[in-house]
């Protein structure tokens, strides 16, 4: 039996003050960007997974997943696994 599951990762990124993430990787960004700002746990961007897309929080994650009739099945402070549910309620 088949079953639909996201492996998603989470990590530890740096934000501005308007959520978005700052990547120290990117010719756009500052020295005051990389100072400022803070740090929050974020979905990392996966491409073969539509819901991480620009790295949402965990909360919006996981609403976005929902929307798309996906239910949680674990989460620590690294990954967050969710399952497709399907319409008799088990496993896809």
């Amino acid at each position: 039996m088949a079953m639909n599951i996201h492996v998603a990762r989470v990590a530890f990124l740096k934000v501005d003050a308007l959520g978005n993430v700052v990547s120290k990787d990117s010719n756009t960004n500052t020295i005051a960007m990389q100072l400022s700002g803070s740090n929050e746990h974020r979905i990392l961007q996966d491409d073969a997974i539509a819901n991480t897309v620009g790295n949402p929080t965990v909360k919006r994650y996981l609403e976005l997943e929902a929307s798309d009739n996906y239910i949680m099945q674990y989460m620590d402070q690294n990954t967050v696994i969710t399952y497709l549910r399907t319409a008799g309620g088990g496993f896809a």
